[in-house]
């Protein structure tokens, strides 16, 4: 059977996104409803005390905690480290006409980091997200459908929901060149599957729902490289400058789709395959070159301030989409400026002076451009870091407070509350275990 006549299963679907269906209100209840484009909203937490200073971390090294960020820094490696972490975000969305909000619980990453020869080759090994799935668009409307004699206004509710995204398998190593240059390298498989499952409830008995659920996976090869360089004594006797850059080069994956609904066969429920994925056949999705440059400077070490610049060619991006939703895509730049207090290194007495304090601030372009709208976010943080006193464990909090989007023209501004929390394990913690 050919796909047009499979298609025709469905058409009824494609007509509630016509001129023909008139819709009355818009709802949206989502994790972010603009990651409904594309492979969804690109996540770029990969370092536990740069979360807290609203940045990747590609120049924050800390020899006390694993980190993903920058390839280059395992090769300082002198502990075995494991960290994992996830978040708790609330999103409250409006569009001008209606308001929504959604709390959602979710997982950053985890990763294991060993020392190979300390303190000069390290290999590390972790799992995270580098785009994010999660939205649900409700819309109230009416369409005109074919009675027994005649032609009727039949109001409908129609709700979209995706889940998913793209993960990243990376195993990697670091090499300490000499005392001042560090390079990285972490080979990658990129996975993951989105789902986006479709209904829609007649006010009529006349018509029964109809849902069906589209599935894409994806999968593919991502080669990361870094480098980290740092600078002693730059301007005073204490102080230093530290300089790290990462560049992951554009990929292709392989993506495969297909679409199912479900049916009632007397009482049983069955799946049926209205669209095969060798009747879509086989994509290849070019997934986004993209880099980030880091510049940190170190008063003392106990203290930092760092900035940061990260770019993604979002706009190099082909899917199953159509033309005109990748039209949305345009290559992302995101700016990020950190500061960082260590109190707990100083020794001192006292529950203030047992904490990390970090804060920062960034601003991000967008990789969406809306009727000549960019999406924009702009994220306030403010980190903690709880050492335990032995270094062998810490944890970590961040507290983001973010704007992304505008009202205008009929879009979706959406305020992000977030809290992020790591744990982070060391070898010391079990060899100081073993000595007691």
């Amino acid at each position: 059977m050919k796909l047009t006549v499979k298609l025709s299963m469905i058409l009824v679907l494609m007509v509630l996104h016509t001129t023909t269906a008139h819709a009355q209100e818009n709802l949206v209840r989502s994790a972010s409803v603009y990651s409904v484009l594309g492979l969804g909203m690109p996540q770029d937490y990969l370092s536990i005390h740069g979360t807290g200073m609203s940045l990747i971390g590609v120049a924050t090294p800390d020899r006390t905690k694993g980190t993903l960020a920058n390839p280059a820094m395992w090769g300082s490696t002198y502990l075995t480290h494991m960290t994992v972490s996830g978040n708790v975000t609330t999103f409250a969305a409006s569009d001008g006409v209606t308001d929504a909000s959604s709390t959602l619980v979710g997982f950053d990453r985890f990763q294991a980091q060993i020392p190979l020869i300390r303190e000069r080759l390290g290999l590390s090994a972790g799992l995270y997200r580098s785009t994010d799935v999660r939205y649900t668009l409700i819309e109230d409307s009416n369409i005109v459908l074919p009675t027994a004699d005649s032609l009727s206004v039949v109001d409908y509710t129609s709700a979209v929901s995706g889940t998913g995204g793209i993960n990243r398998l990376e195993v990697g190593l670091g090499l300490r060149l000499n005392n001042h240059i560090f390079i990285g390298y972490a080979p990658s498989m990129k996975f993951g599957i989105i789902d986006e499952d479709n209904q829609i409830l007649f006010n009529s008995s006349l018509y029964s729902p109809v849902r069906y659920n589209q599935r894409t996976r994806y999968r593919g090869i991502a080669h990361r490289f870094g480098t980290m360089i740092t600078l002693p004594r730059v301007f005073s006797s204490r102080d230093q400058l530290v300089f790290g850059a990462t560049a992951t080069l554009s990929s292709d994956l392989s993506a495969h789709r297909k679409i199912n609904t479900r049916i009632l066969t007397g009482q049983i429920l069955n799946d049926l395959e209205l669209v095969p994925e060798d009747e879509f056949g086989k994509q290849n999705v070019t997934y986004p070159f993209e880099t980030t440059l880091g510049l940190s400077y170190f008063p003392t070490q106990y203290t930092l301030f760092s900035a940061e610049v990260h770019f993604q060619q979002w706009s190099q991006l082909n899917s199953f989409e159509s033309e005109e939703q990748l039209s949305f895509m345009k290559d992302r730049v995101r700016l990020g400026f950190g500061f960082e207090y260590d109190a707990f290194s100083r020794g001192n007495e006292g529950l203030f002076n047992s904490l990390i304090y970090r804060a920062g601030f960034s601003y991000d372009n967008g990789h969406l451009s809306i009727e000549g709208t960019d999406i924009d976010t702009m994220l306030f943080s403010v980190g903690l870091g709880i050492p335990s006193p032995s270094m062998g464990s810490s944890l970590d909090l961040s507290f983001d407070f973010g704007l992304r989007g505008t009202e205008d023209d009929g879009l979706v501004r959406e305020r992000i509350f977030g809290l992020r929390a790591s744990l982070s394990f060391s070898e010391l913690m079990f060899l100081q275990r073993r000595v007691n």
